[in-house]
């Protein structure tokens, strides 16, 4: 009786343990999309600046501001599930070599 005991208070425990991990894995994937997208949004708006000060030609900048935006627009993508494999490509003979 002793060690079935043991055994219930085991399981229980790791239960706890698991869910408390799922739930930290869960926050911090959803604290690094906020980041990233965050960052995303400053680094446009700073080519932006950049473009209008003249830091930056503007057939340049616009080309960053167009490649950040198809970068933001993956982001959210991927994080409403959409895409499950972020770097796949759709290609015929993807295991040969170029």
């Amino acid at each position: 009786m002793k060690k079935v005991k043991i055994t219930v208070a085991v399981l229980l425990i790791s239960s706890v343990g698991y869910s408390q991990r799922v739930l930290n894995d869960s926050i911090t994937k959803q604290i690094a999309y906020i980041e990233s997208v965050n960052s995303v949004e400053d680094m446009i708006d700073w080519m932006r600046w950049d473009i209008k000060t003249g830091a930056v030609q503007a057939e340049v900048g616009q080309s960053y501001v167009e490649s950040l935006l198809s970068l933001l627009s993956r982001l959210e993508d991927i994080n409403a599930g959409y895409i499950s494999k972020p770097f796949a490509r759709n290609c015929e003979n993807c295991d040969e070599i170029d």
